[in-house]
């Protein structure tokens, strides 16, 4: 009776370990999903941040001076990240009116890149044109680009397709490219 006795007890106390041990391995596990999914809210807030601060020039009436301005931040963007980090870089892209170029000295070599058809890329335009302009001393030549009217056509993310280029979807959902045209002023 007695050995029977002890077996029991043993058998309680393994019960309780096993029911302890059960515990632990469910509270960590609770824990460990919670802890996920707040790191996955950060992440999808982080990107709502960063889109929002681009999303702001979605719309039918950007003037030169915030396309400036965009360019700018895009730059800065695209220099504080690094690719290797799985940051895809902002392309700035705008179509403007083939009389509306701004004139520059025939000192000025470079060129800003024609991209995707006749588009320029507007982080290299205001890189050499608008400085080009800048050095040269123009002002009416920077108030009329400043002057001009955009408008988004498009908003590409790095979690889409995109048919200029072929790309994959294989981002977070970042905004990865704008394209501007120029327009008339609203009135």
């Amino acid at each position: 009776m007695e050995n029977a006795t002890k077996a029991l007890i043993i058998a309680g106390g393994m019960l309780l370990a096993m029911l302890i041990v059960g515990l632990l391995v469910w509270g960590y596990n609770n824990l460990s999903n919670f802890r996920t999914t707040q790191v996955e809210a950060e992440a999808v807030e982080q990107i709502t941040e960063f889109n929002s601060v681009f999303e702001a020039y979605n719309r039918r009436s950007v003037r030169g001076y915030q396309m400036i301005s965009l360019a700018n931040l895009a730059r800065d963007y695209n220099t504080r990240y690094r690719e290797e980090d799985g940051y895809t870089p902002v392309e700035i892209i705008m179509k403007m009116d083939t009389g509306s170029h701004l004139p520059l000295s025939t000192e000025t070599t470079e060129q800003p890149k024609m991209v995707y058809g006749d588009y320029y890329d507007m982080i290299q335009y205001v890189e050499v044109i608008y400085e080009a302009m800048k050095k040269e001393g123009s002002s009416n030549n920077r108030n009329m680009f400043k002057e001009m009217f955009f408008e988004c056509t498009a908003v590409i993310y790095d979690n889409e397709y995109d048919s200029r280029t072929g790309n994959n979807p294989n981002g977070l959902g970042r905004v990865r490219r704008m394209e501007f045209e120029q327009v008339q002023p609203i009135s």
